[in-house]
């Protein structure tokens, strides 16, 4: 029915040529089941062709999505207060004993190991609470893993160079971004789905963290500190 007049919606396919493709698009108010029928009233304009309509396709579209931004913003200020009250309360129990145990290398490691389990996580994923706790998952370490990364890389650079280690360091980070959303496309078409292409982000983690376990952050502090001693002309510090 027309939502203006009450009346059944009428199509006037009248065109001095065969028309196709003639899109009509009807809304309701309620989920339910409805019937559409195809009637013909037998009204022929006399310059027409003929009187004949047919149905091509009938297509379900999505419902019309209605703004949920007082309600988004209510449940981000609640999340943002519960995780604050955990930091206060539990915080310091729980990380800072960790944080002395743990170097910085130990700690970029642990990282990789809890994305693997999100990416996994990720594969199995089934509803809107699993969403919800991988995305507060990727939030403990997204900034906390970068910023230890490049605190440990800075400790390996000898500061006369900073400007040509950091350039080389933003040029291959620049580099993973095309990368790791070429592969995730690859795997997404080539298994027509994006659950298995989650899985393939885990080989940068399992590479990554191989390549840094083979990192000797001591030895790279000495030659960075040895580096800047023969620029400034005095003995490098033991």
């Amino acid at each position: 029915m027309d939502a203006d007049s009450g009346e059944p919606v009428r199509i006037d396919g009248y065109n001095p040529t065969i028309r196709y493709e003639v899109v009509e698009t009807i809304e309701v108010e309620t989920p339910g089941e409805y019937v559409l029928s195809l009637v013909n009233t037998g009204e022929k304009n006399q310059d027409s062709q003929g009187s004949v309509m047919s149905i091509a396709e009938i297509k379900v579209l999505p419902p019309v999505r209605q703004s949920n931004l007082i309600l988004i913003l209510g449940l981000i200020f609640i999340v943002e207060l519960v995780i604050l009250l955990f930091s206060w309360l539990l915080g310091k129990p729980l990380f800072s004993s960790l944080a002395e145990k743990m170097n910085t290398k130990n700690s970029i490691l642990l990282s990789l190991l809890v994305y693997s389990i999100i990416a996994i996580w990720g594969f199995f994923l089934d509803s809107v609470i699993e969403f919800w706790f991988l995305a507060m998952m990727v939030a403990v370490v997204q900034g906390g893993s970068q910023a230890l990364s490049r605190s440990l890389f800075a400790s390996m650079v000898p500061a006369a160079k900073s400007g040509e280690f950091f350039g080389l360091f933003g040029i291959m980070e620049k580099f993973s971004t095309i990368l790791g959303p070429l592969v995730f496309a690859f795997a997404a078409t080539t298994f027509g789905s994006s659950r298995p292409a989650i899985l393939t982000l885990i080989a940068f983690f399992i590479i990554g963290g191989y390549l840094l376990t083979r990192v000797d952050v001591e030895e790279g502090r000495r030659a960075a500190q040895a580096e800047d001693a023969l620029l400034l002309g005095v003995e490098p510090a033991d």
